[in-house]
């Protein structure tokens, strides 16, 4: 089942994207703890069990969670739970979300921190195909379906641009394609690694206009963790193990892309109606996402200075008010210390 599938089912009562009924991934055991001393911990994923989490599925395959000392639950997302609220509850010990969601629970009260980002770069993208839309400025005379959901993120990048919201059409769109393939509008907004992709695969000749390249700077699938579980040793020391094994993970999924989705596909997405042909090249995709600079020199999930300030201005741009402490790499500086590659 694909995202637009899922979003039509859930959305009613929809408050995020990131959001999920709580089921245990395959051949885990349940605990209603989120981190014991007999190494069992719970990471909540951000959405179903597909791609996105390939490094997950490779640290737990080739047990490297359990080289660790770890017993990790991956708890499926989906559209109902705010996954922040997982957090705070203590249900999971690390749960993957993005800055806009978790900066919005701390200011209703949640003491919560990123500790890193998978994604450096937002796969947030206006995909166009007959009228291509390459740049900001090829938005004027255009008709734009952007859903409700996206819309506070949608007016950060036209606020970050300066573009003038009467020079196009805005209309609004759910999470179906079609009315982009069919050319009732001219530019879509969509996931450069996930519809993108379908899109593609189905033969469209497309045009993807990437937020990430035009000022939108906010990384997503950031780890986000409770303030207190890093003054905790026992929990901080579990957090460090699981963040290890997770790289190792990463750095597997990333070298080998279908090695990551023959197990979304095959094991731990598999009565989710995934493709191995689309989920490998969404993969390759968000490898684009995942490796820079910033990760080869300093390595995977790391956050410079420079793109913690860039995220607090682009939430800003948004209306989102957040504090730089919103951000800890301490756990990440621990882990690197010797050098960007874990083995």
């Amino acid at each position: 089942m694909d995202r637009r599938k899922l979003m039509r089912l859930g959305a009613i009562g929809v408050a995020t994207l990131v959001a999920g009924p709580i089921i245990a991934a395959c051949g885990s055991s349940s605990s209603a703890d989120s981190g014991g001393s007999s190494g069992e911990m719970a990471y909540q994923l951000s959405w179903i069990k597909n791609f996105q989490f390939a490094g997950e599925y490779l640290a737990d395959s080739k047990k490297y969670y359990e080289e660790a000392g770890l017993k990790v639950e991956l708890l499926a997302g989906g559209p109902s739970i705010a996954v922040d609220a997982v957090a705070e509850s203590g249900k999971a010990l690390v749960t993957q979300s993005s800055p806009d969601f978790t900066a919005n629970a701390v200011a209703a009260g949640a003491d919560l921190k990123i500790i890193g980002a998978s994604y450096q770069r937002s796969p947030f993208s206006i995909i166009s195909t007959k009228n291509p839309i390459r740049t900001p400025a090829d938005l004027a005379g255009k008709t734009i379906g952007i859903q409700a959901v996206n819309q506070v993120a949608w007016e950060a990048f036209l606020k970050i641009n300066n573009i003038d919201p009467s020079t196009f059409t805005q209309v609004p769109v759910q999470h179906d394609l079609t009315p982009l393939v069919s050319g009732e509008v001219d530019g879509f907004w969509g996931y450069s690694n996930d519809d993108a992709v379908q899109l593609r695969q189905q033969g469209n000749d497309i045009t993807v206009m990437m937020l990430a390249d035009f000022g939108y700077q906010l990384p997503t699938g950031t780890y986000t963790v409770r303030a207190d579980t890093l003054t905790d040793p026992d929990k901080r020391a579990q957090v460090v193990a699981f963040m290890k094994a997770d790289i190792r993970g990463w750095q597997d999924a990333i070298a080998d892309p279908e090695a990551g989705a023959k197990l979304a596909v095959d094991v731990y997405g598999k009565d989710n109606g995934l493709d191995l042909a689309g989920q490998t090249a969404s993969c390759v995709a968000s490898n684009d996402l995942m490796v820079t600079d910033e990760t080869k020199a300093n390595g995977l999930f790391t956050m410079s200075p420079e793109l913690q300030k860039s995220s607090l201005e682009t939430l800003a741009a948004g209306g989102i008010a957040a504090d730089p402490d919103l951000f800890d790499m301490s756990i990440l500086e621990e882990i690197y210390a010797d050098g960007p590659t874990i083995s």
